[in-house]
């Protein structure tokens, strides 16, 4: 009763924001690479990315689908989440208050994970955070639909309750990022499934009563694996 609670949540999370994409979407990768790649299409990466990063609130689901995938047809495209702002960031988050000084350097430590990684969840927050305490509507609202851009087309891609319908990430970080905004917190244990390009991570407990999330990683392992093997 409680997983079919969360799975109905979430469908109609999915309705009202992604209106014209069919539930639960599989990305065609090879469909994806195409589009992206084609300069004549109305996918072609470099004007998508241009759009997103407007903070254009006309973003189709389907180009933010193109946006987030394609994203690893780019040089830019490293699936390891190493950069050592990670840290810098964490740490002064940690911080029990603020001053503004410290705004500063969590928006600059933000927009230097956002360089090796545009879609990274956290410095997205930690940005909505900063222009939140500073009442920068603009900006805060800019942010904000690049942060739903994002959302829709991870949960666009599948439920998450099983192997076989998993949500699809780029990134393993961005399995960790998306639990909260799906209500829940990581439970301590991440294990790839055997022979799959399958990974689940455990969660707490949650009033959905759901224990695990199930996120497919392929283009994770496909980078790793055409390059020689490293950390995820």
């Amino acid at each position: 009763m409680q997983r079919s609670l969360f799975l109905f949540a979430l469908s109609m999370f999915v309705m009202f924001q992604a209106q014209s994409q069919d539930f639960f979407k599989a990305p065609d990768f090879a469909q994806i690479e195409r589009n992206v790649r084609e300069q004549v299409s109305s996918y072609y990466y470099p004007n998508l990315m241009k759009k997103y990063q407007s903070g254009a609130t006309n973003m189709t689901p389907e180009e933010g689908r193109h946006l987030y995938f394609g994203y690893v047809y780019q040089p830019g495209y490293v699936p390891t989440d190493t950069s050592e702002f990670n840290g810098k960031l964490a740490a002064i988050l940690s911080k029990k208050s603020f001053i503004a000084e410290d705004y500063a350097t969590i928006l600059r430590y933000s927009d230097a994970l956002l360089q090796e990684d545009p879609f990274n969840l956290r410095a997205l927050n930690a940005k909505l955070l900063v222009y939140a305490q500073q009442n920068n509507t603009e900006e805060y609202k800019k942010v904000a639909q690049q942060r739903r851009i994002v959302q829709d087309a991870i949960v666009g891609t599948g439920d998450g309750m099983s192997d076989k319908t998993p949500f699809y990430v780029i990134k393993v970080a961005h399995e960790y990022d998306i639990l909260p905004f799906l209500g829940f917190n990581f439970g301590g244990e991440d294990k790839i499934l055997k022979n799959l390009k399958v990974n689940y991570l455990s969660l707490g407990e949650n009033r959905f009563g759901v224990e695990r999330v199930y996120f497919n990683i392929s283009p994770v392992i496909d980078h790793i694996s055409k390059h020689g093997g490293g950390k995820m």
